[in-house]
């Protein structure tokens, strides 16, 4: 009886110290918090992008104003060299921070002054279903957005564009 009850405590003792561990590695998670030092600036940069009818690389310039209102992230972009591809986005922080909009966080990494967020969502990318990875790093001066794709039944990830930018105002 004395062995039964200590191999009980035991595996008690084994249980809760995984229910912590795992609690303490869940699903990474943002807040608004997390971004407050993007509100009301302007940045600078390009987008390079893969087009789809040839394969090859083009490059815009980009400039890009970020607000933060609430739990969302609004982006105006504008494209001087194709002013019809200008575009708003608002970005909401969904389901206890583990979404940004309907792509869930899978990464967040906090390091030298940058945050690093990989999303993934499923979706069509060229007519091709596929999931889809948006990487994300954030510093007081850069921020980058980069997609790639995996198209279902493939081996590997395409890279489908990329934004880079600098910093050109202060908050």
């Amino acid at each position: 009886m004395t062995n039964t009850l200590a191999i009980m405590k035991t595996l008690s003792f084994l249980v809760l110290c995984l229910l912590v561990t795992s609690s303490s590695f869940g699903q990474p998670r943002v807040t608004i918090s997390d971004f407050e030092n993007l509100n009301n600036t302007q940045w600078s940069g390009s987008l390079m992008y893969i087009n789809y009818g040839d394969g090859k690389e083009v490059t815009l310039r980009s400039k890009m104003q970020i607000l933060i209102e609430g739990n969302k992230i609004l982006t105006n972009i504008q494209y001087p060299d194709e002013p019809k591809a200008n575009s708003r986005e608002s970005i909401k922080i969904k389901k206890n921070g583990t979404y940004l909009d309907n792509e869930e966080i899978i990464e967040k990494k906090l390091e030298m002054g940058t945050m690093k967020l990989v999303t993934r969502y499923r979706g069509k990318d060229n007519n091709k279903l596929a999931v889809i990875y948006k990487t994300y790093n954030i510093s007081e001066n850069e921020y980058t957005v980069e997609k790639k794709v995996d198209y279902l039944n493939t081996e590997q990830k395409t890279l489908r564009n990329r934004y880079r930018y600098k910093r050109v105002s202060e908050k």
